[in-house]
């Protein structure tokens, strides 16, 4: 997450960028989070970050569907059910988090594109990557961590992570083919 949205200065100039929720979050530490922060600062970062842009894509997306809603209180106080919050949830994530088609929204011409949409679909994707795979961690849920490493995989190739990737790789490889069934 950091060299994909932090590292770079070119990815902290516009105002929906990760560094602006930094200089939000914790304004006395741009500098750190500008260098190597550690694992520690970018874990509870992603997590608040993560957090902050749900609630924020939430508060846009029920004021779109009904513009009574001016807040996430006054949505809130109208007590909707289990499945409209599910609806809600599916239709929020097609909206907010980077569709299958975003690399066509990309190949599109310069003047065509909005580059922050399009990195804010893109982060949103990875806040929600690394909460399910974290998650599934500390719950102990192997089958969900294998199904996020396939995702993360990729991912890690792209940034240079070549050895984090491989291990992955080589992990799901010895677990559904190498090792015997008593230890899959």
């Amino acid at each position: 997450m950091w060299q994909v949205f932090l590292q770079s200065t070119d990815a902290r100039e516009d105002e929906t960028s990760l560094m602006s929720d930094v200089a939000q979050l914790r304004p006395k530490e741009t500098g750190i989070y500008g260098s190597k922060p550690g694992f520690r600062r970018m874990h509870q970062l992603i997590g608040h970050a993560g957090i902050c842009h749900q609630l924020d894509c939430w508060r846009v997306y029920v004021k779109m569907k009904n513009p009574n809603f001016t807040c996430l209180e006054a949505f809130a106080a109208s007590e909707p059910t289990l499945d409209e919050l599910k609806v809600l949830a599916d239709e929020l994530t097609q909206t907010f988090v980077a569709p299958l088609y975003l690399g066509r929204m990309r190949c599109r011409p310069a003047k065509e594109r909005d580059l922050q949409n399009e990195n804010a679909l893109l982060l949103n994707k990875y806040f929600l990557l690394y909460e399910e795979l974290s998650y599934a961690m500390n719950s102990g849920d192997i089958g969900r961590v294998e199904t996020c490493i396939t995702s993360w995989i990729p991912i890690l190739r792209a940034t240079g992570k070549h050895k984090y990737a491989s291990q992955m790789t080589n992990f799901l490889l010895n677990i559904h083919f190498v090792y015997p069934s008593g230890l899959r």
